[in-house]
């Protein structure tokens, strides 16, 4: 009966041992933190494997959490069994269980926001091009990989390790460098890679989806290694690289590429040929000269910036024929040495202004019932600031237009309406933004008669040369071309010849020597003409142009002569008749026939 009743009693005492572990169990499968625990018979292996050897090997992965360390402020599932095997009533040990349970949850709870705090902040919002994208902290690295091996699965344990255990994990991954992110799933991280080695060593690298290889000092990288073939983001960063040789292979999955700041100076014409779902390509801060080959009609986004030895030539061509969207494009660079045509006084041009070059192609004018107007970029050239600013030339000549284009690309330097028969110029000048950038204006053989609307535009204030020959212009306005042909430096010139001024007094008096004085700025006004006198501005003669008609108070002196002379024939006269009468008594004939008036019959008497 006793062996009966003790028998009964160690059954029911193990029976409550096992209960009491289920329910540990089940409440750390609820847990977010032990969702990839073992099965119960592998637990309960390891449990006692720690008990007695202090080891581990099937329970490796659960044991690297910090809440499952044996600290003497930290209850563990090894130390509850070991309290459940020494306790002498199955009642007792029922009755504990939920205390223990409580306190195993509330410290790993604890724990678990512990490490949730150490993670990295959460990533700000990428822009679209950067959506595949990985790239990992630069703290990651900071932290130093003592202590953590890489277990058979691809998982990292951060327990100490006994001598044999730290003997196997070495055997299985001592040269790997790489670690799995503590956030992103797939993706993982190198630091301080000598050798690619250190790479290739590690495990389940056909798994890896997410790359991203820190302060890498290798002369050459093989961009068809297969550590590269299942990547959809690859950064190398932050190295010594000098070459990538050969290219990544055909039908890659790379959608993310980023090698910036490695010192490359040459990479592979076909590194990326094959890879056709390429969105994003850094190469900043490099030594390249080059763009690889890139897969045709493709959108990619391409940083290229602070690669001072870019080549313009090649780089040209791919903004024109290819879809690709720059990265920082005012801030990058290319050399103009071996398009020195397109340049002058710069020994750079940034991409901003290659792809203005392109703009200036695309949006050439094309004006219904005339035809099409011709755009080039001849050069580029600097203004002032280190600036480069494109020189856009829209040639609209010989196309019969009777007013100036709607509008222009953007940066128009030079606006050519030759040949045409535009009578006014309108208000583009002064409301229309595309024509605010004009810097030569070519309108000669058209019938322009007045060139005023240029009065208070930003065009009169920056203009290198204005063309007006042969139009119909009847007068010159000096007072506001006088401001605007001060010397500023910029050598402008004005062509007014052929056109046919309407002459004055005031056009012999004042225009003429305003012409003289700035014979320099119109270097062709000897060939200005008058359309009312046949002959040239400058042979104006003041003398006869500035005479007036004749009037009959012309004549008013001859008259007053006239009048003075009577008077005085009439005084003298009268005094020879009066002396007549004195000495020989004789009246004047005229007064010896006058009939006597009254008044002589007093007289006589």
């Amino acid at each position: 009966m006793f062996a009966y009743t003790h028998q009964s009693r160690t059954r029911m005492q193990f029976s409550g041992s096992w209960l009491l572990i289920l329910l540990l169990l089940a409440g750390a499968c609820a847990r977010p933190e032990t969702s990839q625990d073992p099965p119960l018979s592998e637990q309960s292996s390891s449990l006692t494997h720690t008990m007695e050897e202090g080891e581990l090997e099937e329970g490796e992965q659960w044991t690297s959490k910090p809440a499952r360390t044996l600290t003497p402020d930290n209850v563990t599932l090894a130390e509850i069994a070991m309290a459940v095997t020494s306790n002498s009533g199955a009642v007792t040990e029922t009755t504990q269980a939920p205390a223990v349970v409580t306190t195993v949850e509330s410290t790993s709870s604890s724990t678990s926001t512990t490490s949730a705090a150490t993670l990295p902040p959460a990533a700000p919002e990428q822009p679209k091009y950067l959506k595949h994208c990985f790239h990992a902290e630069e703290q990651l690295c900071g932290n130093s990989f003592d202590g953590r091996a890489e277990s058979p699965d691809g998982q990292t344990a951060s327990m100490p390790q006994s001598d044999s255990q730290s003997q196997n994990a070495g055997a299985q991954g001592n040269n790997c460098q790489c670690r799995e992110h503590p956030v992103r799933t797939n993706s993982w991280y190198c630091c301080n890679i000598s050798q690619v080695t250190m790479i290739s060593s590690c495990s389940n690298i056909s798994k890896w989806t997410n790359l991203h290889v820190r302060n890498m000092t290798v002369k050459d990288v093989d961009l068809s290694n297969p550590i590269f073939r299942s990547l959809q983001s690859l950064a190398v960063t932050d190295g010594n690289i000098t070459r990538l040789v050969n290219a990544f292979p055909r039908h890659s999955a790379l959608k993310c590429l980023n090698i910036s700041n490695n010192n490359i100076s040459e990479i592979h014409s076909r590194a990326v040929k094959d890879v056709p779902h390429l969105e994003f390509f850094g190469m900043s801060h490099n030594n390249l000269s080059l763009v690889p080959h890139r897969n045709q009609n493709k959108n990619i986004t391409l940083d290229i910036s602070g690669n001072m030895r870019m080549l313009c030539t090649p780089l040209n061509e791919i903004i024109y024929n290819e879809s690709i969207n720059f990265l920082n494009p005012e801030h990058s660079y290319c050399q103009y040495n071996a398009t020195r045509t397109w340049f002058q006084s710069t020994d750079k041009v940034s991409v901003e202004q290659l792809e203005n070059r392109k703009r200036c192609l695309t949006n050439c004018p094309v004006i219904p019932n005339y035809g099409n107007c011709k755009c080039t970029l001849e050069n580029i050239m600097i203004i002032q600031d280190n600036q480069s600013k494109p020189q856009c030339h829209v040639d609209c000549s010989n196309l019969g237009l009777v007013e100036l284009p709607q509008r222009l690309p953007d940066n128009t330097f030079m606006l050519n309406i030759t040949n045409n028969k535009i009578t006014r110029l309108g208000d583009y000048f002064q409301t229309n933004p595309t024509y605010h950038n004009i810097n030569r204006f070519v309108a000669d053989n058209n019938q322009i008669s007045s060139i005023l609307e240029f009065e208070g535009t930003k065009f009169i204030e920056t203009f290198q040369r204005i063309y007006m020959r042969n139009n119909s212009l009847s007068k010159i306005p000096e007072y506001f071309l006088n401001n605007a042909l001060m010397d500023s430096g910029l050598g402008r010139r004005i062509y007014l010849a052929g056109n046919k001024l309407q002459c004055d007094c005031n056009s012999a008096k004042t225009l003429q020597n305003w012409l003289k004085e700035r014979s320099s700025d119109i270097p062709d006004y000897m060939d200005i003409r008058c359309r009312n006198i046949p002959l040239s501005v400058i042979e104006l003669q003041e003398t006869k142009l500035c005479q007036s008609p004749p009037d009959w108070t012309d004549y008013i002196y001859y008259l007053i002569a006239a009048e003075v002379i009577l008077l005085l024939a009439l005084i003298a006269k009268v005094s020879y008749d009066y002396w007549v009468f004195k000495t020989a008594g004789y009246l004047p004939w005229p007064a010896s026939k006058m009939p006597k008036l009254p008044c002589d019959w007093l007289c006589e008497s």
